[in-house]
């Protein structure tokens, strides 16, 4: 079976500035993939590159089996089945919940307005949020906008979800929310790419996790060995990081302590 997303070689600079060295890497239809790393490391122009919001310097993006990076490749018929989420939401203020997520059936897929509504309702109930159709986004709380902006992606159907930290903005009772959906669409076989912190939330759901630093993949796997057992110093001083504050002497190389509190962040 094809991959759903393969990267080659994949570069990507800003001027002088180069962010994606090289990136290689293969997700299969129905995984469940996490990207960490610190801020600055690529993970998400890595992602805006899958979508071509991004054009990559070099190498090969191939997305549902249509390489994006060749001449001729139509790429809006590649983008309505790639969903993404952003960590900002992205919602039309002057609109409501419901008519964000009609939006895109209406103008992409040219779909009668009543069919539009009864899939956005049909969404809105699905992310948990169906009670709040007709309010706009200031009206709603940030867990209750992400899960509209989630319902939206799916509005188009897509085959493959991008998740750019999703949570970020989010305190811990709106990030459960989030993640709960997430959760949902991973039990029901979506492919999804995750640019994440929720390390609880990674080793829970996710088939395999890669771990970016300066524009490389410095280390994969799958998500509890690489959370409990990092193979590289680097990858152990990030979690360290994330966990402890970076505490002198809270672990060596290969024994990562995961903080017992990050599954109150996270509950299953």
């Amino acid at each position: 079976m094809a991959a759903a997303v393969e990267l080659i070689a994949l570069h990507k600079d800003f001027g002088k500035h180069e962010v994606l060295k090289g990136i290689d890497l293969a997700v299969e239809p129905g995984e469940v993939v996490v990207v960490i790393g610190p801020s600055g490391s690529g993970k998400s122009t890595m992602l805006r590159c899958i979508n071509f919001l991004e054009r990559p310097t070099s190498g090969t993006v191939t997305v549902l089996g249509q390489r994006l990076t060749a001449k001729g490749t139509q790429l809006m018929r590649v983008r309505r089945q790639v969903g993404m989420v952003f960590q900002h939401f992205n919602l039309f203020p002057h609109r409501t919940a419901l008519q964000n997520v009609m939006e895109g059936p209406r103008v992409v897929l040219r779909v009668s307005k009543v069919e539009a509504e009864q899939r956005a309702r049909a969404l809105l109930d699905k992310v948990g949020v169906g009670d709040q159709a007709d309010k706009k986004p200031n009206k709603l709380s940030g867990g209750q906008q992400q899960r509209v902006a989630i319902a939206r992606a799916l509005a188009l159907d897509p085959q493959v979800m991008l998740f750019d930290e999703p949570t970020s903005a989010l305190d811990p009772e709106l990030r459960a929310e989030v993640l709960d959906v997430m959760r949902q669409l991973a039990s029901e076989g979506m492919t999804m790419m995750i640019v994440t912190h929720e390390m609880h939330f990674a080793r829970k759901v996710a088939d395999r996790a890669f771990f970016l630093d300066g524009g490389v993949i410095v280390e994969e796997g799958l998500p509890a060995e690489m959370l409990e057992r990092p193979k590289t110093e680097r990858l152990n001083r990030f979690l360290n990081r994330i966990f402890w504050g970076e505490v002198p002497g809270a672990a060596t190389a290969g024994e990562t302590h995961l903080d017992p509190l990050d599954n109150k962040l996270d509950p299953t």
